[in-house]
């Protein structure tokens, strides 16, 4: 609830559920689960910290700092670091589960979607702003490759075999896909307008297009379009 700055859990009871409705700080955005499964860490981007809530009772453990405006979290695949992209102050924030501070790296205007490669090896951000995708390395912070994206890069995937990587355009009717061995662009592919988030299934990756409604389809294997759904 950004407007109300809470946290809702539903847990299941009775063949429904039970909800709990609690604080955690102003305009919370995307929750990420820890690696334990036992408690969510809340980016409060009216803010600049991360909550750490315990499922079970919907306690508040812990708080950190990480950036000014944290939206996005990702987790990495060891489960030990938490990545924060910091959107108002452009950076992205390094921490331990236990809240301790690893590192900040600047990443670009209105860093917003985050994700990890499956091996943990590389970090990427997505930067509203500036029309860009960030690349680091996911130990360091460091930043290796900076990426020219279609305009406002909303979603941000990366393939479960760490093959790809789909950069979404909102404001334009194309998508790109990056190689994420070498950072470079594979291809550039209209799907239509609007295109927000995606997912990969098999040898396809599924985009949303939500000002065109409708789903877009890329066969992987050739980086072109595959066909069209339309969602009525």
């Amino acid at each position: 609830g950004p407007a109300s700055g809470t946290l809702t859990i539903a847990r299941p009871h009775n063949h429904g559920y039970r909800t709990q409705t609690i604080a955690v700080g102003a305009c919370p955005h995307d929750p990420l689960l820890a690696a334990d499964g036992e408690h969510v860490f809340v980016p409060c981007m009216g803010g600049s910290d991360l909550a750490k809530v315990r499922l079970a009772d919907g306690r508040i453990v812990g708080r950190c700092e990480v950036g000014d405006g944290p939206s996005h979290l990702a987790l990495h695949p060891g489960g030990m670091r938490i990545y924060s992209a910091n959107s108002w102050d452009g950076t992205v924030t390094c921490v331990t589960a236990d809240g301790e501070r690893v590192g900040v790296a600047p990443s670009g205007g209105w860093a917003h979607a985050i994700e990890t490669t499956p091996d943990g090896r590389w970090l990427y951000v997505a930067n509203f702003l500036d029309d860009t995708l960030a690349v680091f390395d996911a130990a360091t912070l460091k930043r290796v490759a900076l990426l020219a994206t279609d305009a406002y890069p909303h979603g941000l995937d990366v393939s479960p075999d760490g093959r790809y990587v789909i950069a979404t355009g909102f404001a334009s009717d194309h998508v790109r896909v990056f190689d994420a061995g070498t950072h470079s662009e594979l291809a550039r592919v209209a799907v239509g307008m609007g295109s927000s988030h995606s997912v990969f299934a098999g040898a396809a990756a599924y985009i949303g297009c939500s000002v065109s409604d409708h789903i877009a389809c890329i066969d992987l294997a050739t980086l072109s379009l595959k066909g069209q759904t339309s969602i009525h």
